[in-house]
């Protein structure tokens, strides 16, 4: 043998000799690693920064849910007596009701619908339906809500939101348009289309 060779194998034993001594860190390694799956978000505990996610909610690889900003509708209706245009002891609860969605949302916006009964001319039901919005809209601002968060509009005037004046009535519509934060849904077999 030449004294490469000889080197080279000498080389090769002291290599293998100082591998014996390490430990195989695959095969004795202790088991330290959370692999389960707590919130059943599809990130592992030990990875998992929120550990308490809503079931079915889209996450991040984290395990944090995904939030979006959505805009939610709350319509109520106030009524009046025929042809007044004073809220009805019977209707403070509504009033009351509207005035608490205000109060607890206080980005929230609200459109006063005046609607009259059918009986009458246009021009007389138009200005009566502006003396019913214009009733509550005060009563609002009396207890604080701004002014620059009502807007009014009469039955005559409205294209958008005639799906809820189907029947002409006595009383203002109040269409409440308020943001609500909720978590992203996970895409799953059962969705229509993925979501991003």
């Amino acid at each position: 043998m030449r004294h490469s060779q000889i080197g080279l194998i000498t080389l090769s034993l002291l290599i293998l000799s100082a591998c014996a001594d390490m430990p195989d860190t695959a095969t004795t390694r202790h088991q330290i690693d959370d692999l389960r799956d707590a919130d059943q978000d599809g990130v592992i505990n030990q990875r998992d920064i929120c550990l308490d996610t809503l079931r079915g909610a889209q996450v991040d690889e984290h395990g944090c849910a995904s939030w979006q900003v959505f805009e939610k509708l709350d319509v109520l209706s106030v009524y009046f007596n025929f042809d007044d245009d004073h809220i009805r002891l019977d209707q403070s609860d509504s009033f009351d009701e509207l005035l608490t969605i205000m109060n607890d949302n206080h980005e929230a916006k609200v459109i006063l619908v005046g609607d009259t009964s059918p009986e009458g001319t246009d021009e007389y039901n138009d200005a009566l339906a502006q003396r019913r919005t214009g009733v509550i809209k005060d009563a609002l601002v009396l207890n604080g809500i701004a002014p620059e968060r009502i807007s009014e509009q009469r039955y005559t005037q409205i294209t958008s939101l005639t799906q809820f004046l189907k029947v002409r009535k006595r009383r203002t519509i109040a269409v409440v348009t308020k943001q609500e934060m909720a978590v992203k849904p996970a895409w799953t077999i059962f969705s229509s289309e993925q979501t991003q």
